[in-house]
């Protein structure tokens, strides 16, 4: 693991949330900052044939990505910058324990991390800082959905090579410009689209517009007696039971993880 790269991917991190509008986004926790520092590495998979820009062996674990190392670098790395460091007390179910947040109030360090890091490493930061912040559900979600962790099952080491590679637009083919028939063709086409179009559209607003009459159903003897009838046919009720459910360690590696046509 390169820990200067992953030191300076934590700083950005930081460096972009304080320049969020939110206040609220503007601390971020240890859980965060190492879910960014995954998605740097994810980003720069996706455009390097699997290849991460930090070098860090993650792992799946729990409910996301996870590497010791990477996690070992936040205090060090948030203090070379002179972050703040806010503790709190918290309680979990019955878990307690102490969180940690930490804060930048200096921004000047922003500028000179942008021209040390890749471009795609600080374009995924700075995106998921922005939508993510620091809500932690959501961000869990989204890192536990990513490819690498969707082919992997607990405890196992993250493969980026799963990854889309990022296809770059070919400069070389250029489009043959359009015959003046061509261009006609193409004309009529689009005006008789526009025209079945606003066609629909008028008779949704028609339909809108139309007034639709419900009546309003009786709640009488009949009415009861008749739910009454169709609950029997569903036969006695079931019993309510308790017990505990056990999967196999297949469903880990079972398409349904990962194919969007399984539901």
């Amino acid at each position: 693991m390169d820990k200067e790269k992953v030191d300076k991917i934590i700083q950005y991190a930081l460096a972009v949330a304080a320049g969020e509008d939110d206040f609220r986004c503007r601390e971020l926790g240890p859980i965060h900052l190492l879910k960014y520092v995954y998605i740097a590495d994810l980003a720069y998979a996706e455009r390097n044939g699997g290849q991460t820009y930090t070098g860090t062996n993650w792992q799946f674990y729990k409910f996301g990505p996870w590497a010791q190392e990477v996690n070992s670098r936040i205090e060090p790395a948030c203090l070379f910058i002179d972050a703040e460091k806010r503790t709190f007390p918290y309680k979990n179910g019955d878990a307690e324990g102490e969180g940690v947040r930490w804060k930048l109030s200096n921004t000047e360090v922003r500028d000179k991390l942008e021209n040390d890091l890749s471009i795609t490493v600080t374009s995924a930061v700075k995106r998921a800082v922005h939508e993510f912040g620091a809500d932690t559900p959501r961000l869990l979600n989204y890192v536990y959905l990513t490819k690498p962790m969707l082919n992997a099952a607990p405890k196992e080491r993250l493969d980026f090579s799963t990854v889309t590679p990022h296809m770059q637009p070919d400069k070389k083919a250029e489009k043959e410009p359009m015959t003046i028939k061509a261009q006609k063709r193409r004309t009529a086409e689009l005006n008789e689209a526009r025209t079945r179009i606003q066609e629909k559209l008028a008779q949704k607003k028609i339909a809108a517009c139309a007034r639709h009459y419900i009546r309003q159903p009786r709640y009488d003897e009949v009415y009861f007696a008749g739910q009454e009838w169709l609950d029997s046919l569903a036969g006695p009720q079931i019993p309510m039971v308790v017990g505990e459910v056990t999967f196999s360690p297949d469903i880990w590696k079972s398409s349904s993880r990962f194919d969007p046509e399984i539901p």
